[in-house]
């Protein structure tokens, strides 16, 4: 692998330059629609992305989710952990390729625990979510240590994923008015 790390770097300057001339280019949103299948099961689907107020034709991934029994698909704490996995992984590869730090293997392996009791509603000093995750990266590299110490020290500002769980996120929650 080149100190690229296989990314276009081109259209990451691009991006960077379109953001910088307006910060409109950098404006992104994204959907995704979560349906019930039953007991504690659901199917996520993910499509439209929004760059700066144009629709841009994407394809449709769909996830399924469950939280107790069936085992079938990831829970969503484990897809957190997921996205946050994949946030990583591209935050360093971009990241490191823009300044020009060589990575031949990259992994990173995570840990976070759970009272269910938050869920479940069994206590007001509960948190239902986790309190804290835990990331081992494994990064290898020609880089020296300080400079993948640097790189490390830059992500979490750098990274979505990082910054939405460091960082306090609105959730609005409006119901919409039954099909008739």
């Amino acid at each position: 692998m080149t100190a690229n790390n296989g990314i276009d770097l081109e259209k990451f300057e691009q991006l960077t330059a379109a953001a910088e001339e307006d910060a409109s280019n950098a404006e992104f949103r994204f959907f995704a629609e979560t349906e019930w299948t039953g007991e504690t099961t659901c199917k996520t689907t993910v499509s439209d992305i929004e760059k700066g107020g144009t629709l841009v034709d994407s394809p449709e991934f769909t996830m399924e989710g469950a939280l107790f029994g069936h085992r079938e698909a990831p829970n969503a704490l484990e897809q957190l952990l997921s996205s946050l996995g994949t946030c990583l992984t591209i935050t360093y590869a971009a990241h490191g390729a823009k300044e020009g730090i060589e990575i031949t293997e990259m992994r990173f392996e995570f840990e976070g625990s759970v009272d269910m009791r938050g869920l479940l509603g069994l206590g007001d000093d509960v948190r239902a979510g986790f309190e804290k995750i835990e990331c081992t990266a494994h990064i290898e590299s020609p880089a020296s240590t300080a400079e993948l110490e640097e790189l490390k020290a830059s992500i979490g500002s750098k990274s979505p994923i990082v910054d939405s769980l460091e960082n306090e996120v609105t959730v609005e929650i409006d119901h919409s008015e039954p099909d008739q």
